[in-house]
């Protein structure tokens, strides 16, 4: 994978909304946003993803609005459906109904190419203590199991631990389906890789690889899987700036880096450190849902999910609907 720009709006991606498509999307946008309904978010979720993807993704969008431009209401609904959501909804189950990109019309290829796979936490888990140091990455606590194995009595007395998980980067989610979920998994997979064209050489078989996995403390990693907490990207190697977002738990702030960034050094070189262009997806997909009002939206449909029949397996109704009508 190449590495991606900044995913700030300022630096991301500026270089593509000043090209001559960028500012045409803009303004079509715009010409949208005038006749568009108080209740209908198109116009927010397309701005979002113009001014927080990285700059190859940022092009992508801009040729989709212009393309598509008769259809922008459909557009932000399928990046709602197979980006947003999918990603925001970790280890909950993804909706089998999402809407395909206008104009596309199979999507076969990807099809075929994906295979679902087992959650093999454990052979994960071990890996990334191995290269992290037994530590999470973000606070620097160490593993309580991993104390109890390899530090003397002694040495336990001079450290803090807790309880770490591998936490995905990209949710393993999207490599779980059965074969009657494989359709809809593959209209996600093609959205993902229509929109972040580096990730070609990333598949649904790579889940769980260490590439795509952190060491972290149970605590921050549900504040990354919610993303109220990313890890944005730094001109440095290795060296990412810890977001937070309104909502993060404060509690947890004060076991963060004081300069507010995190530099990952891999201990074990049998393993690949955290990929950098995971980790600015993920830090765009933040940045897209809190600039969007996705994030809200979407956290309000994760905790009411259970109880609402439209969100069953058969896809009787569309949860893009539901997402789109908050």
């Amino acid at each position: 994978m190449s590495d991606p720009t900044s995913v700030s709006p300022t630096a991301s991606s500026l270089s593509s909304i000043e090209t001559f498509s960028g500012r045409h999307a803009r303004n079509l946008v715009k010409e949208y946003a005038r006749g568009e309904e108080p209740s209908d978010r198109t116009s927010k979720v397309l701005f979002a993803f113009l001014d927080y993807l990285p700059s190859d993704s940022a092009v992508v969008v801009a040729d989709d609005i212009i393309s598509y431009s008769g259809k922008l209401h459909e557009l932000a609904d399928h990046y709602v459906s197979t980006v947003l959501f999918p990603i925001r909804a970790s280890g909950g189950k993804t909706p089998s109904a999402v809407s395909t990109r206008p104009g596309l019309d199979n999507i076969e290829d990807v099809f075929t190419k994906i295979t679902p796979q087992n959650r093999d936490q454990g052979k994960l888990r071990s890996a990334c203590l191995a290269r992290d140091n037994n530590r999470c990455v973000l606070s620097g606590l160490y593993d309580s199991k991993m104390a109890l194995e390899v530090l003397s009595d002694t040495e336990r007395q001079d450290v803090e631990t807790v309880r770490t998980e591998a936490a995905h980067i990209l949710p393993f989610s999207l490599s779980s389906f059965g074969e009657s979920e494989r359709y809809y998994k593959a209209t996600i997979w093609e959205g993902i890789f229509h929109m972040f064209p580096n990730l070609r050489d990333f598949s649904s078989a790579d889940i769980n690889d260490p590439r795509n996995a952190l060491t972290l403390w149970d605590s921050l990693h549900g504040q990354f899987g919610s993303f109220q907490l990313c890890l944005e990207p730094s001109a440095i190697p290795n060296r990412y700036h810890i977001k937070r977002y309104p909502g993060f738990s404060t509690y947890l702030s004060r076991s963060l880096p004081s300069d507010g960034f995190v530099t990952f050094t891999a201990h074990d070189g049998r393993y690949a450190l955290p990929d950098k262009y995971l980790l600015s997806i993920h830090a765009s997909v933040g940045a897209i849902l809190h600039a969007s009002g996705m994030a809200e939206t979407i956290e309000r449909v994760l905790e009411e999910r259970d109880e609402l029949r439209c969100l069953a397996t058969d896809g009787s109704t569309q949860v893009r609907l539901l997402l789109m009508a908050f």
